[in-house]
């Protein structure tokens, strides 16, 4: 099976991990529109596009655990290297050697031997304009954290920022596309955006699967339900969606009420207005339980759902 991943954040990496030893062919299309910690400092300073995202997927799909493990290394303690990961300098330093952003990142896949591909969802760096309902603008992914109000679109500057070729490629000889789960309007969609992306979606025909927040997020989702995070989807990049899938269990109080006191909520799961919208539901137990770690998707049991939506489906 050949499979497109789209997304950012922690999502995208859980999913990755999950898939790797699953499927024939994975492609992995990245959000680089970060613009805070230590990527916002390496694309201020040097220029470079926003390396932390990328570096989280190529470690998932790293073969080589122990140069993961130093990819993934962050000084701390004073100076100037303090916060930034070691993983985010090496793609910082071989895009400069290779003289393009893609082609660095295509060199450290090679240095963590990963099983799979990693590509940046545009050409260069993308700066988020988040739309508001009252008709003012925030600019920078940043921004659209800090202003913790209902966003009504976004869209990326410079406007037309072409996907690497590679990315519609990819799309065009897939079996399944799969949306992660994440920041809708600051991870999934913004992974979407890059030129060309909507056109391959567009004339893809095979199952486009999303999958969906379990919690809302205060200041991008705030009262979202499942219809309404797949609604924002079809009007940054139309109809593409055709299946969505959702978490079934019921989550402990405690942890319920963890995240309520931080402003977030459990998405509602709108059956009859996902069925309405003509897109296939998909119900199953995506949460790892492991102690301590929030409400994250098991990658074992995420990626054997979205193999199994692709085996009814194809």
């Amino acid at each position: 099976m050949r499979v497109v991943a789209f997304g950012g954040g922690t999502g995208l990496p859980v999913l990755l991990g999950g898939l790797k030893d699953r499927v024939g062919e994975l492609t992995a299309v990245v959000t680089v529109a970060d613009d805070g910690g230590s990527s916002g400092r390496l694309r201020q300073e040097i220029g470079v596009a926003p390396p932390g995202d990328v570096r989280n997927c190529l470690v998932a799909l790293s073969g080589r655990k122990r140069l993961a493990e130093v990819f993934n290394y962050r000084f701390e303690g004073g100076g100037e290297l303090s916060d930034h990961s070691v993983g985010n300098l090496i793609i910082a330093a071989l895009a400069d050697m290779a003289g393009g952003f893609c082609e660095g990142v295509e060199q450290a896949a090679r240095f963590l031997r990963i099983k799979g591909r990693v590509f940046p969802a545009a050409t260069e760096s993308l700066t988020l304009v988040a739309h508001y309902a009252d008709g003012t603008i925030a600019r920078g992914e940043s921004a659209v954290h800090a202003a913790k109000r209902p966003l009504k679109r976004i869209t990326v500057e410079p406007e037309g920022a072409r996907a690497p070729e590679g990315v519609v490629r990819a799309i065009e000889n897939a079996d399944l596309v799969v949306l992660s789960s994440g920041s809708l309007f600051t991870s999934t969609i913004p992974s979407l955006l890059g030129g060309g992306v909507r056109e391959a979606l567009d004339l893809f025909a095979g199952p486009v699967v999303y999958v969906a927040n379990v919690m809302t997020q205060p200041g991008e989702t705030d009262d979202f339900s499942v219809s309404d995070h797949l609604r924002a989807i079809t009007e940054h990049v139309g109809l593409v969606v055709t299946d969505v899938l959702v978490h079934s269990d019921d989550l402990s109080r405690e942890l319920v009420e963890r995240y309520e006191a931080e402003g977030a909520r459990l998405v509602a799961v709108d059956r009859e207005e996902i069925k309405a919208s003509g897109i296939r539901i998909w119900e199953a137990n995506l949460i790892s339980h492991e102690a301590g770690r929030g409400v994250r998707h098991d990658a074992s049991r995420l990626a054997e759902e979205v193999c199994e939506i692709a085996l009814v489906r194809l």
